[in-house]
């Protein structure tokens, strides 16, 4: 593709099949993301381009543009829908990591550990879930109404009192 605007539309159906596996690969790679979600946010980001066609200068700088636009929108959907499912304490807990999921055993001791979150506190059981699935400590803050200081200490207790409730359940079997 040269620096000039491109002039007719079927020009996309050649820059689409030239550079479409080489910016999955790239998304994938930066994003550490799924093939499966990078070919959704590259789907978005191709059917804008395509509708820009016939004014874009540069196609490849444009649709990357598009890509890591789709791709802010993905991140920030998913750490939204990730705080709805975890910050309510009294509901269950239900989300498995996927990694967990790959191996029975994983999933029972991951199961097993979430049993023994649940007999925490419902604010220690927030500050670990939170703490575990990469929330921030001023994020944290916010939620509990404190200062992020007094959720490094609220942590460090409740991850001691965790640790002494896995302890006491292996000695127990």
């Amino acid at each position: 593709m040269s620096d000039e605007a491109p002039e007719r539309p079927d020009e996309f159906a050649a820059f689409y099949r030239a550079s479409y596996g080489r910016t999955l690969r790239r998304l994938i790679k930066k994003g550490q993301i799924s093939q499966h979600d990078a070919e959704d946010i590259l789907s978005i980001a191709y059917a804008e381009t395509a509708r820009q066609w016939c004014n874009i200068r540069d196609p490849h700088g444009y649709l990357w543009d598009r890509v890591c636009k789709r791709f802010l929108d993905y991140w920030r959907k998913r750490k939204q829908q990730g705080r709805e499912a975890l910050c309510d304490p009294s509901g269950e807990i239900s989300v498995l990591p996927e990694s967990a999921a790959s191996r029975p055993e994983g999933c029972v001791e991951l199961a097993r550990l979430y049993e023994l979150i649940a007999q925490l506190p419902a604010d220690d059981q927030l500050l670990i879930l939170m703490d575990a699935y990469g929330y921030s400590k001023e994020d944290q803050a916010t939620k509990l109404n404190v200062s992020p200081g007094a959720v490094r200490v609220r942590l460090c207790r409740a991850k001691k009192k965790l640790d002494a409730l896995v302890e006491k359940d292996r000695e127990s079997r």
